[in-house]
């Protein structure tokens, strides 16, 4: 019985980790709403808020224009999925997401911190190319099948 328990508990543990690994801060969320209601403005308006040095607003002009690209590379966006949280202190959080386009799929990391008692975005970056974007370690070793 305390084995089945200890067990039990082991398993509970390891699940409210999972979940709370897969928190995502709700202004990266926002963010991509906006982008997939076609409000690129907005959106870079919400992430580069925070943004105020003057190679701040160059980055944020930037990634701005490359927005309003967005249709014409990958095609309207029709939503968007989490791809993986990675809590690198309680305080900031690299957060990897597909944004689901009509062409192609477009991934994204936002770096994320709390200053405060508030996320904020520090970093903005996309790609239609996953091996710009995404770390190779982010879902461990990938293997080949071997015949």
């Amino acid at each position: 019985m305390r084995l089945r328990l200890l067990l039990l508990c082991c398993v509970l543990c390891v699940l409210s980790g999972q979940l709370s690994a897969q928190a995502v801060p709700l202004i990266a969320t926002r963010g991509l709403d906006l982008l997939v209601k076609g409000q690129p403005d907005s959106a870079v308006a919400l992430w580069t808020r925070t943004w105020t040095s003057t190679s701040d607003v160059g980055k944020a002009e930037q990634v701005l224009g490359s927005f309003r690209q967005l249709p014409q590379i990958a095609g309207s966006p029709l939503g968007y999925d989490l791809i993986r949280t990675v809590d690198v202190t309680p305080h900031l959080t690299r957060a990897y997401f597909l944004l689901r386009c009509e062409k192609q799929p477009v991934y994204f990391l936002l770096v994320l911190y709390e200053a405060k008692d508030q996320w904020v975005v520090g970093t903005v970056n996309w790609n239609t190319d996953a091996d710009h974007v995404l770390p190779p370690n982010l879902f461990g070793a990938e293997h080949p099948i071997r015949p």
